[in-house]
């Protein structure tokens, strides 16, 4: 049912222009942005006309707070969060809303520590190591979070510790750690998780679980440009007691129930920590995408994919000198690969495929500076030596989506026989 998917895409088998004429274009980089659905290109292009502000006066007014406000339940219903306890904030992306919850958490104790994981993109790694007394739990030789690490760091520092964090999926291996194990784990020591989950939503299906269970997942963010839209905007999910305990993370506009020259009365979350001018194309576009891998299902999409993962992990390992990181990993769910050619530098490789062949990659430590650091064996010493000559370390990473083929994946494998 996936084969002929790519005609649902803005830009998928585009002519791009190469060194050696027009190829078709290859984009196996859907782990830093995704390409757009023409069925949510459609919705918005629809509503552009009938644009105005929410809760303006008049059907129009009307007509957009209601469907900015509906994605709300659209989100909930996406993750199996409970609507009578949890809330959808609305952020710009995964990145802020991961920055509301540090700054929040700071507002209630400065000096608490907060637990992240050396696997971690650094959006969910600098807003915590810069405001708090931060412990980092280790990943194994296999590139698997150590979650005998954790528990050591959850006993040594308990009743300190107020939350964990860590992604749900490795944006450098596609390694999914068993958060609902970590779950477990954090709330026996009186704790609260946070996933990540920019990396995941979008490939196979999640759940919060419900507060009842050990499992629970307390907070979740994703990203609408990582779910096949090409806007701006993400959510922040939790819990409703939670939130009305704080302060806005952004003053302004929109957050308030009264303001006088004595007095400031702010609103009930979500409405509360989202100040400004509504970014009601983003949030429809990611409404409009989380109904379209519904109706394709996500069981559907995490089996084409792993099997496309597969393809491309049996091709890769008969290229001679090709390093495959975390190949032994037992818990790859996500298909993102990250590897290095022996001989030759990450970019160049990176360079030869997209101007040479159409075909677009990451290289370099994508965003996930000390877990690949960590993958590569480089010392934090050695990767800042690295940083001054200007040839820093990293690794080239394919990062796959729905619609991606086999035939693609030959292509690719294909161009690097080449070099």
């Amino acid at each position: 049912m996936f084969n002929p998917l790519s005609h649902c895409i803005e830009g998928a088998n585009i002519p791009v222009e190469t060194t050696t004429g027009l190829t078709k274009r290859v984009y196996f980089n859907n782990a830093a942005t995704t390409l757009a659905l023409k069925p949510v290109m459609h919705k918005v292009d629809c509503n552009v006309p009938l644009l105005t502000y929410t809760d303006a006066p008049g059907p129009l007014g009307e007509r957009t707070t209601i469907n900015y406000d509906d994605v709300r339940d659209v989100v909930l219903n996406f993750v199996e969060g409970d609507e009578n306890k949890d809330t959808v904030i609305y952020v710009k992306n995964s990145t802020e809303g991961i920055n509301l919850i540090s700054n929040l958490l700071c507002q209630e104790d400065p000096d608490q520590i907060v637990i992240t994981t050396a696997m971690e993109h650094m959006a969910n790694y600098l807003p915590f190591v810069t405001r708090f007394k931060t412990k980092v739990v280790k990943v194994t030789k296999k590139g698997e979070l150590d979650l005998l690490d954790l528990e050591r760091k959850l006993k040594m520092y308990k009743g300190k510790v107020k939350l964990v964090t860590v992604t749900g999926a490795s944006n450098v291996t596609g390694i999914t750690p068993p958060i609902y194990d970590i779950a477990k784990l954090v709330h026996k020591y009186g704790a609260k998780i946070l996933v990540d989950a920019v990396q995941l939503v979008q490939h196979k299906p999640f759940t919060m679980k419900p507060h009842s269970m050990d499992e629970h997942i307390d907070f979740v963010v994703f990203s609408a440009h990582k779910c096949y839209t090409p806007f701006d905007g993400g959510v922040l999910i939790g819990p409703n007691d939670f939130f009305s305990k704080y302060r806005p993370y952004l003053e302004g506009a929109g957050i308030t129930k009264f303001v006088s020259s004595k007095r400031i009365i702010y609103s009930d979350p979500p409405t509360r920590f989202e100040a400004g001018f509504p970014d009601i194309f983003g949030i429809m576009a990611l409404g409009q995408t989380i109904k379209f891998l519904e109706n394709l299902g996500m069981n559907n999409i995490f089996e084409y994919e792993k099997a496309l993962y597969d393809y491309m992990k049996m091709r890769l390992k008969t290229i001679p000198k090709v390093k495959i990181y975390a190949e032994n990993s037992n818990q790859i769910n996500i298909p993102y690969i990250s590897f290095n050619i022996k001989g030759m530098y990450h970019t160049d490789v990176a360079d030869y495929l997209a101007y040479n062949h159409g075909i677009e990659v990451a290289a370099g430590s994508a965003g996930a500076d000390i877990y690949v650091q960590s993958l590569l064996g480089v010392s934090a010493e050695d990767a800042y030596a690295k940083y001054l000559t200007g040839k820093p370390y990293g690794i080239i990473r394919v990062s796959l989506g729905m619609y991606n083929s086999f035939s693609e994946v030959d292509s690719f494998i294909n161009a690097l026989k080449k070099l």
